[in-house]
């Protein structure tokens, strides 16, 4: 279940208020078939977080839904997220489990002991979801509060991402976007699909900075570009993940921007990037490369 992007909290009566947290997204699925967790997009990702399978692994029939978060000096860290995400290698995950541990901080339980929890309002599966934290130790929860502007004070006092209502009496909605759940996010960033990349100016061939993409009813439209916070490391994992093509997946972009080449690359990758405004001619004001957001899809960038 998805939440709709609003600009201020509903408040009143039949509202829950939880933290947004800067994470993956994912299902933790444990039944006969042993431990598995996917991603937004799917992804079975198990093999990457190989402490939240264990950790799973002795608590019976369940499907749990939350954010698996990199916690740094207490708060919530993609950037130290990222060093993990890509990571499948038995060795490379085992040294990043203890360089850069994860937490999934765990908001609704979906199924337990084989019943569907789907149909059921969020306040009873958020009770449910308690009374499995209290039987089994170790386990993270992200806390609801009744209190909407109180809750977004906090969160805006410790820099977090924002805040998600949710309505008590909702059920949930598998894969499917909702009023019932409206996320505020507190710094001003959005999903764009990669349309392609410059070079650097001293050697063409190396990427560094990132033509992008966005969404509209009509199609990609071109959103510009972005280069600040890539690093040099995080440029060159990223060429290597494009897949060149001859054309420009959208028809507005210019032919030159600041005199250098680019090269275009099939839209099927999406990055994260925070940015000051939009400009005049529907350009993002100075944006700045945050990561990849492998557990969305391109029709999700939207910005």
């Amino acid at each position: 279940m998805l939440a709709t992007a609003t600009t201020a909290l509903p408040v009143g009566a039949g509202w829950a208020y939880e933290f947004k947290w800067d994470g993956i997204r994912a299902l933790v699925d444990v039944g006969d078939h042993g431990v598995r967790m996917t991603s937004r997009r799917g992804n079975d990702i198990s093999a990457g977080y190989p402490e939240l399978v264990a950790q799973a692994a002795d608590v019976g029939d369940a499907l749990l839904d939350g954010e698996i978060v990199a916690f740094v000096d207490g708060r919530p860290s993609f950037g130290q997220l990222q060093t993990r995400m890509h990571l499948r290698g038995a060795k490379d995950v085992a040294r990043a489990a203890v360089d850069a541990p994860v937490t999934f901080v765990a908001f609704d339980l979906l199924r337990r002991f084989g019943v569907d929890l789907t149909t059921r309002p969020y306040t009873e599966r958020r009770a449910t979801l308690e009374r499995f934290a209290a039987e089994y130790e170790g386990w993270t929860l992200s806390p609801s509060f009744d209190d909407g502007p109180a809750t977004e004070l906090v969160a805006r006092e410790h820099g977090l991402e924002g805040v998600v209502a949710k309505r008590t009496d909702s059920n949930y909605h598998p894969g499917r976007r909702s009023e019932h759940w409206r996320k505020l996010r507190f710094v001003r960033s959005g999903d764009f699909s990669v349309i392609g990349w410059e070079g650097a100016a001293e050697n063409p061939d190396t990427l560094s900075s990132l033509l992008l993409g966005i969404v509209t009813d009509d199609g990609l439209r071109f959103a510009g570009k972005v280069g600040s916070g890539l690093s040099g490391r995080t440029a060159s994992t990223i060429q290597r993940r494009l897949t060149a093509t001859t054309a420009s997946a959208v028809p507005d972009v210019p032919r030159s921007i600041g005199g250098r080449q680019m090269h275009w690359v099939e839209p099927d990758l999406v990055v994260e990037v925070e940015f000051a405004s939009w400009t005049g001619d529907h350009r993002l004001r100075h944006p700045v490369f945050r990561g990849v957001r492998d557990d969305k899809t391109v029709q999700e960038a939207r910005g």
